[in-house]
């Protein structure tokens, strides 16, 4: 009796582990057959160019400049040299009555000790000024420097001799090149920045001390690495920096609605990269990728290791990342295939006005030799025509019915 006990719930213990196996599989084959591809921008990148520049904030100043002031109190009696005016050194501003009573003294000069230009005067003839007022000021503008307050965080990638891009608003599409001649070694306490200074070469007068421009200070520079979207890159709680890398799906058992279909399938793992550095929103890679590769580049966050996707090439929004010249050959072909479309478009709307004028044509032909009439007559008078046509209509639709049909085409196409 035990023995028969025993048998019978060794065959129960067999038919449902059998039923839960049964069940996994089915579930298995369910979770593969329910799984539907992610779409995302892929692209092989390829080996380029990338500089990693600072970008800043700064104020242009002319390397020499100095006030001129009288030695003496007095009264301005002239001013010599106004502004823009260039003057050598030693040259005369302004002259100085001293006005004392009772003494007859000569004019006294107030002397420029620089040559440069006259940029600014502060005093007018007949001002009564002390020993010491500024009068003017004289700057030289040939060679001026650009003065950059470099926030704390950035000060370890400065050095003397890095090149500095300069841009003012009144030369918006030129940049002018510079190097830091000057760097403080004390960080200014108030502001938590270190000055840097670039000399410039202004032989062309293009700038003006005093004006504002945005700088550049170029940090690193990388030839012959991969650049990548920074959207391509995501990191662990480690710190380390992954990518996704599409291959070919070549596992043996496939989605069941994917297995019937003859277009290949792809797959994104995910494989950890080193970067080099970061420059605005490129990535250049040091090391992690091989050349040919496919990298998922916009999309990844909806991504885990061996996820199925929908590959989508030749995007304009990652051109100018893996081919920065392919970007104006894209949008020279756009330009002509939306000439070509306005073209096209031009055609088809041509003959839709021949074909609106036929019905006014036949309509001139199945009408009686009066209505013709009055269809010339309606392109000269078309007050007058309008109410005899509609007399003329009226008339014909009392005498015959069959013929209403025609006079109302006629009365269209008139």
């Amino acid at each position: 009796m035990i023995k028969k006990i025993n048998v019978q719930i060794f065959i129960l213990c067999l038919s449902i582990l059998s039923v839960l196996s049964v069940s996994c599989k089915k579930s298995q084959a369910d979770l593969k057959k329910k799984e539907n591809p992610i779409s995302v921008l892929v692209a092989a990148p390829i080996k380029q160019h990338l500089d990693e520049y600072l970008e800043l904030s700064a104020e242009i100043k002319a390397t020499k400049e100095v006030e001129i002031s009288s030695d003496v109190p007095g009264k301005i009696a002239n001013i010599l040299k106004y502004e823009g005016s260039f003057v050598n050194k030693g040259d005369t501003i302004a002259l100085i009555d001293r006005f004392v009573i009772g003494a007859n003294y000569a004019y006294a000069p107030a002397r420029t000790p620089i040559s440069g230009y006259v940029t600014t005067t502060y005093m007018a003839v007949g001002a009564s000024i002390a020993a010491s007022t500024p009068i003017a000021n004289v700057a030289d503008i040939n060679q001026l420097e650009v003065e950059i307050q470099v926030p704390e965080r950035s000060i370890s990638g400065i050095e003397l001799g890095q090149k500095v891009l300069i841009r003012v608003p009144s030369s918006p599409n030129k940049e002018i090149e510079a190097k830091i001649t000057k760097r403080d070694y004390a960080v200014n306490p108030s502001t938590r920045t270190l000055m840097v200074k670039a000399l410039i070469d202004n032989k062309d007068r293009l700038l003006l001390p005093g004006m504002f421009s945005d700088v550049s200070i170029l940090l690193n520079s990388a030839d012959n690495v991969f650049v990548i979207p920074n959207s391509a890159i995501f990191s662990d709680d480690l710190g380390k920096n992954y990518i996704y890398v599409v291959k070919e799906d070549n596992s043996n058992n496939p989605p069941q609605e994917l297995a019937q279909s003859t277009n290949k399938q792809y797959r994104a793992y995910s494989r950890e990269v080193n970067i080099l550095f970061t420059s605005k929103d490129k990535v250049a890679l040091s090391s992690g990728l091989e050349e040919g590769e496919e990298v998922v580049m916009f999309g990844r966050e909806f991504l885990k290791n061996g996820s199925l996707v929908n590959r989508i090439e030749n995007d304009p929004t990652i051109l100018e990342y893996i081919t920065p010249q392919a970007t104006a050959v894209a949008s020279a072909n756009t330009n002509q295939n939306t000439s070509a479309n306005q073209t096209a478009i031009v055609k088809e709307n041509t003959p839709k006005t021949t074909t609106a004028s036929k019905p006014t044509t036949t309509a001139k032909q199945t009408t009686a030799s009066k209505p013709t009439t009055t269809a010339k007559q309606t392109t000269t008078t078309p007050k007058t025509t309008t109410s005899t046509n509609t007399a003329k209509t009226a008339d014909t639709v009392k005498d015959t019915g069959s013929q209403s049909g025609d006079n109302s085409i006629y009365s269209i196409g008139g």
